[in-house]
């Protein structure tokens, strides 16, 4: 990962650029879904320890999020085409059934998922030994009379 740092930082600026551009120009659904991959840039740059990246960490929670929030734009945007100009005839959880999926998929998916997953992972992406490491960084730069 260490390599491609600077390329991600690059496509990251560039995903940016490129979603101001799709918004400007009324392609709201193609800028809402590339946000996400933006976003899963910052997370995996974020998550990367020692220049490495680990594989399960990567698949979940940070994919399955991914997944779950690109679920969320794509569904919401069909139901509500679908239903443009009348009230659909059932509703999911009582609401609208495109709304229903922004509660579903991209509130409680997403929250849940990164919650748990990063519980569940914590020491995949910050260790007890990780953790006691930078505490003692900070104390030293302290010590020599530096702010942290």
């Amino acid at each position: 990962m260490e390599r491609k740092q600077t390329a991600m930082m690059l496509a990251i600026a560039l995903a940016w650029l490129a979603v101001l551009i799709l918004g400007w120009n009324g392609a709201w659904l193609i800028a809402m879904v590339l946000s996400v991959f933006l976003m899963l840039g910052h997370m995996v740059l974020g998550a990367t320890h020692n220049g490495k990246l680990d594989a399960g960490f990567l698949a979940y929670p940070l994919l399955t999020w991914t997944a779950l929030w690109v679920a969320s734009f794509l569904l919401s945007a069909y139901y509500a085409e679908a239903f443009r100009g009348k009230v659909p005839d059932f509703t999911i959880l009582g609401f609208h059934p495109s709304f229903a999926w922004t509660i579903i998929t991209y509130w409680i998916g997403g929250i849940a998922s990164l919650s748990v997953g990063l519980y569940a992972m914590r020491d995949r992406w910050l260790s007890e030994a990780d953790w006691e490491t930078f505490k003692s960084d900070i104390a030293a730069i302290k010590a020599q009379g530096g702010q942290a």
